[in-house]
């Protein structure tokens, strides 16, 4: 099975910010937008990607965009924090 990570970030380039390991099973991609995630999702389903972890920047909405981007044909799985991090999950990735 081939799958990815997307880590969100503003300064992340996909062309750049990409590396593989595993033979090229696993895949790592710095996406700056919600909307550049969606093309490099659809870009990855096409080459026969099974699953795609997000990052929690993602969100709901996000992950729920990615879904819609692969026509369902990528399990898309958020990663998300627990409740009783919350505090510490907001000082670290809340824009001021």
């Amino acid at each position: 099975m081939k799958f990815a990570y997307f880590i969100l970030g503003s300064s992340f380039d996909p062309a750049r910010d990409r590396a593989s390991i595993g033979d090229g099973k696993a895949t790592i991609v710095g996406v700056p937008s919600i909307e550049a995630a969606c093309e490099v999702a659809r870009e990855l389903a096409d080459d026969g990607i099974a699953a795609i972890d997000v990052c929690g920047g993602f969100r709901e909405e996000g992950a729920r965009r990615l879904i819609e981007a692969t026509d369902g044909r990528v399990c898309i799985c958020p990663a998300h924090h627990l409740p009783e991090q919350e505090e510490l999950n907001r000082s670290l990735f809340s824009k001021s």
